[in-house]
Order: structure tokens, then sequence, then C-alpha cells
């Protein structure tokens, strides 16, 4: 019924306790586990020989990383079961509340089911309170305006998906948009780090009434160290900006979806307050440099202009 899909690299201490307690918890309705080991050096691929014997589990190996999201589409299409969520894998989910999530997705109808998630910061836990949850229940909302402005709130670390409405891009039918990456990959920083946002506004914009919200924490996103430090380079160079200013124009040159959004002075004023945002955090510094003046530059002002002018 449900397959959860992880790329791994050098989470070797997650993994064992991921596996045994959570992915496959007593309360867990997960009946499938695709992992991919992405080139890790830690002790990664011992501690997934010890599941070699689970007929659940099917294990992925990379001699050389390829990265998250092409380990992630290389096993999209081992999927079989109805339902799949993608996890990180320092991340982790709390196993009866996602057996209630996919319960009541199945329910509703829905082909998105998603929840509310907790920050793990070193010692602190700290229960987030999204804005765009509040944001989706707003009069006239759909979820593709709600999901724009508020970025992506419906994370997969808590979201389950129906198989049958995925996107499919390209001869492999990637659910992801593989296209983004070729578009950034000039400024040397890898792939979108937006890839997760790209695909729930993807589903969002067709079908915006099939998201279903249980209103209770179902997972945690941990914090670490290499995170933080990749984080700064992605919100202050202006690659955030930059990645949310293609979707932006990506969406919105469909004049259907811009009057979704020109419709409501509340989620108008909301994709234009954080893709301000976003570019508000760019230093000066950066600003001066290639990669904002050659790269990012033109692709902010289109994205300013289409907002301006919808």
């Amino acid at each position: 019924m449900l397959t959860v899909v992880i790329p791994t690299k050098n989470h070797g201490s997650y993994l064992e306790h991921l596996i045994a307690n959570v992915i496959f918890a007593e309360k867990s309705p997960v009946t499938n586990l695709l992992i991919c080991n992405d080139g890790s050096t830690d002790d990664t691929a011992a501690i997934l020989a010890k599941f070699s014997g689970d007929k659940r589990i099917r294990v992925f190996h990379n001699e050389k990383s390829i990265g998250a999201i092409s380990s992630v589409v290389m096993m999209y299409a081992h999927v079989k079961t109805p339902y799949m969520m993608f996890l990180a894998s320092d991340d982790y989910f709390f196993p009866e509340k996602i057996a209630k999530l996919l319960d009541e997705t199945i329910k509703n109808d829905a082909y998105v089911g998603f929840g509310k998630y907790v920050i793990e910061d070193g010692p602190q836990t700290i229960e987030l309170n999204h804005g765009g949850w509040q944001a989706r229940r707003q009069p006239g909302a759909d979820e593709f305006c709600s999901i724009l402005g508020f970025d992506h709130y419906t994370s997969f670390i808590v979201s389950i998906v129906k198989c049958a409405a995925l996107p499919q891009y390209g001869a492999n039918n990637s659910p992801w948009d593989l296209s983004l990456d070729r578009i950034v990959k000039a400024d040397g920083l890898g792939e979108f780090r937006a890839q997760d946002w790209a695909l729930a506004l993807d589903i969002a914009k067709d079908f915006p009434d099939r998201f279903y919200f249980m209103d209770e924490y179902c997972g945690c996103f941990r914090k670490v160290a290499s995170q933080l430090s990749s984080d700064e380079t992605y919100v202050h160079t202006g690659r955030a900006a930059y990645e949310m200013a293609t979707l932006i124009l990506k969406h919105l040159q469909d004049y259907n979806l811009r009057k979704r959004i020109k419709d409501s002075e509340f989620f108008r004023n909301a994709v234009r307050n954080l893709f301000y945002a976003k570019a508000g955090q760019i230093t000066e510094a950066a600003k001066q440099g290639h990669n904002f003046v050659e790269i990012y530059k033109p692709i902010l002002l289109a994205a300013d202009s289409l907002l301006i002018n919808m």
C-alpha cells in the first residue's frame, strides 16, 4: 500500500534506527522501502547489509554520488504500491501518525495527504507553526496559490502522495522536472534545491482540491551543520530567490494559473512578499558577483515584472 523512498549519503549514524524503529515500527503503515546508498564513504553499506534478508527492503548502491533527486528518480521506477513517501535519511516521521494520515488520505480520496512537522535543532525540539497551514484556510484559497505564496509547507517528511497523481517528465516519466537542474547549473552551485517545492506546485496546479491536511504533528526535520552551511550559500548568494523566480516564470506564464493568483489580493500579496523576502536576503557582496549579475538578475527582474503587471 505504501512505499517509502530514501536517498542517503553518509548518514549511517541514523539509518539503523530509522529503518527498524521508524519505517518498520510496529505501528507503521509502510509496506516497502526503497533506499539508495548514494556514494557514501561511512558505514552506510555495512548497516544496509544487515537488512539484506528483509524482502520488504530493496537497496540500491551508487559507486559515485549522483545526488538525492537523481537517486530518487532512479528508484521511482520500482515503486509498485499506490501510495508513496519521499524521505531524507536524516529526518523521520512518527509511525502512528503516518498510519492515521494514510487512513485519512484514502478516506478523503486525496492525492496528497500531509501533516505538520517539528524541527529538531540540537537538544531543542520546536513545534513549527507554518504560515501556509493557516493561509490555505483563507476564503477562496486553493492549494496552488497557497504553496506558491507560502513556500513548501506540504513537506515530504510528512506527506503521502498517490502515485497516479504525480506528474510525468521525460522518457523515464520522472515526477521531478529535471530541466530545472539544467537551468540553474550555470552558477556552479549544484542541482535545483527547491525540487520538493516544484513538485508540490506541479500537483497543486492540476489538483488544487485534492490535498488533505491533518492538523497534527507527524514528523521531524533535523537541522544539521552541513545543511546550515549549505543554506547560507543558497540564501545569501541569491540562488533561493533565483529558484523562486524560475518557478514564477514557469507557472505564471500560463494565464489561467496567473488569474488564480491575480483574483485573490491576499495570495497576490503573499507571492510578492515571499519573493521580495528571498531577494532581500541577498548580500551586497553577492550582488557584485558574476552569478548575480549575469545569471540571477535578469530572471529576478523578469519575475518581478510579471508580478507587478499581472
